[in-house]
């Protein structure tokens, strides 16, 4: 009984050095990265892509168009209690803005536009989109929600106009 005693105090003893060896080399163990992989495309659909490079096309001139920002770029949350401040800045931390136009001065966010696919049938994004729709009024954010299907020149043109307050050219 006391070599058993004695062969586990030997193994708690030598995983106690094997671990403080390992802190004082590296650190914290290595975490599993190779789930990740480089993503094939910026853009989820091709729909996103032809209205970025008509985007850049009809306003890249006087725009900067800014793919895929996250909304706590854009949005700010005012200073309160820690928690609260958390709270709420998670509500809009993984919600991203398919473009952001932003004026070519002092790259100041101008609209927001939202593509929208069949996937904006569905009640959860109807929901996502009620929010943010909400939270861009707040914050005096215009926003422009487009269908796939309206991706056309002269239609994108005119949305895209008027939400800027742009007078017919």
């Amino acid at each position: 009984m006391l070599y058993l005693y004695v062969v586990v105090a030997v193994v708690l003893v030598l995983a106690g050095l094997a671990f403080v060896m390992k802190e004082t080399r590296g650190g914290a163990p290595a975490e599993d990265l190779s789930p990740y992989l480089k993503k094939k495309y910026l853009f989820d659909t091709t729909s996103e892509f032809n209205l970025y490079k008509l985007l850049l096309e009809l306003y890249g001139d006087k725009y900067h168009i800014f793919p895929q920002i996250n909304y706590s770029h854009v949005v700010d949350v005012k200073k309160m209690d820690w928690r609260e401040e958390r709270r709420y800045r998670s509500r809009i931390d993984r919600k991203s803005a398919d473009f952001v136009l932003c004026d070519k001065e002092r790259v100041v966010p101008q609209l927001i536009i939202e593509l929208d696919g069949s996937v904006h049938n569905f009640a959860s994004k109807q929901k996502r989109d009620e929010f943010i729709d909400d939270i861009t009024k707040v914050v005096g954010l215009p926003i422009l929600h487009l269908k796939t299907s309206e991706v056309e020149r002269n239609a994108v043109r005119a949305a895209v106009d008027q939400a800027l307050s742009i007078p017919n050219a």
